[in-house]
């Protein structure tokens, strides 16, 4: 008799246990949604001719075929060109 409720005990406990690990790992952010940086995902990079600065291809505008960090860096390249 003692030794069933021995295993009742320890069953109770690895469950308790197994119930508050859980519950801790799902308040913690994984290591997929910490490193959602563009450019973990491989995404292009292109240059600004303006401000000669790299931005992901998505972010930039486009211009006459050229790239652009912002609408302002377009027109700047555009007046002086």
């Amino acid at each position: 008799m003692l030794a069933i409720r021995l295993l009742i005990f320890f069953l109770l406990a690895y469950l308790v246990v197994l119930i508050i690990n859980g519950l801790f790992s799902a308040s913690r952010p994984s290591r997929l949604k910490r490193n959602q940086n563009p450019l973990d995902q491989g995404e292009e990079l292109v240059l600004c001719l303006q401000c000669q600065s790299y931005i992901p291809k998505a972010e930039a505008v486009s211009s006459h075929g050229n790239y652009f960090c912002r609408e302002e860096c377009a027109r700047l390249f555009t007046r002086t060109a």
